[in-house]
């Protein structure tokens, strides 16, 4: 064989080899960018940032499960309860700001089916300075621009990494176990304190004004409060973690502990005032917040716990209005602020 031949030959594999993984990246489309699954294929774990906009877009739902970490250990089956409804998605970004919410509310919202969304409302997202708050997920997954797909469909982690995971993954797991890290790691006093003992701020910063994130809750109701009101058929369940103790002694370490609990009073205040939302508050449940057996650090908690939060949510329990949001705040403030932390950090 001479070497124009080979060469030729070469090229023409090479590009058989590529239009053949093209082809399947767009039939099984592991990761959900343009259809819903085929046949017997479920939404099963690939990756969040490239999957999570497909799952918004393609799928078939009417309560749609929003949020961070805070929200993986949720199963939606849970909420295909009668009471939330028939059919229900769990769409998490670790770590999300609203820049990723945003691309995912305008696929949920433009759902006409829809009837509730479960949203995981962060302390961070009423705190965090949204200028630096950028977009995590791709341009190319997010845009309809067909010709930036190659991102995709000739991708390695595509065809090396999702693909493989998909199928394994509807073999051997199910879409209800997407995203869920309760077995990777150890709940307990010694591991919580693990991994944030070592990193405790030393000395007490200065106290912060009290208003010193209202700005940045401004923007974020600014940015959710769109969504809210062009969906009045739709009911928003916000809801707040019950992060650790532990997260609270890093706020007040920080000097945030004034100024966190009124962003979050001044959030609510705004929140309530829509006749679609619903908010539940679990920040303030104090047995549970000291018991570190439910932590993996000063924030994550074990399935039990949102299982918790589901049958609250559920069943009206700890729902804040707007002639209690006051008081329990007040109270979560007097709690933290007077607490011993120092009895538990041995």
């Amino acid at each position: 064989m001479n070497a124009k031949k080979y060469t030729i030959l070469t090229i023409t594999y090479a590009l058989i080899c590529l239009a053949v993984i093209a082809l399947l990246s767009v039939i099984i489309d592991p990761c959900l960018h343009y259809h819903a699954p085929i046949g017997p294929f479920e939404a099963v774990e690939t990756d969040e940032r490239i999957a999570m906009p497909g799952v918004a877009k393609h799928l078939t739902y009417d309560t749609a499960l929003i949020g961070s970490s805070m929200s993986e250990n949720f199963k939606a089956s849970w909420f295909e309860d009668g009471i939330f409804g028939d059919s229900c998605v769990k769409i998490c970004l670790q770590g999300a700001h609203f820049p990723d919410y945003d691309i995912i509310l305008k696929e949920v919202c433009a759902h006409p089916e829809v009837r509730n969304i479960v949203f995981c409302l962060d302390d961070y997202l009423l705190t965090d300075d949204p200028a630096s708050c950028t977009c995590t997920i791709p341009e190319y997954i997010s845009n309809d621009d067909l010709s930036d797909d190659t991102y995709y469909i000739l991708n390695n982690s595509t065809a090396f990494e999702f693909l493989p995971l998909y199928l394994i993954r509807n073999i051997t797991s199910s879409e209800d176990d997407a995203y869920v890290w309760q077995d990777n790691y150890t709940f307990s006093p010694e591991a919580a304190k693990a991994s944030y003992v070592p990193n405790r701020l030393p000395e007490i910063e200065p106290e912060k004004p009290i208003n010193y994130y209202f700005t940045n809750v401004d923007s974020f109701i600014s940015s959710m409060g769109p969504y809210i009101e062009s969906r009045p058929d739709v009911t928003f369940y916000f809801y707040a973690s019950p992060y650790s103790i532990m997260f609270w002694d890093d706020c007040q370490r920080r000097g945030n502990l004034s100024a966190a609990v009124n962003a979050l009073g001044y959030a609510y205040e705004k929140l309530l005032a829509y006749d679609n939302v619903r908010l539940f508050f679990f920040q303030d449940n104090f047995s549970l917040i000291t018991d570190l057996n439910h932590y993996r650090d000063y924030s994550h908690f074990d399935q039990s716990v949102n299982r918790y939060m589901y049958e609250c949510m559920r069943d009206g329990e700890n729902e804040m209005f707007t002639d209690n949001f006051t008081d329990r705040l007040e109270a979560l403030y007097d709690f933290t602020k007077d607490y011993d932390y120092d009895a538990i950090m041995n």
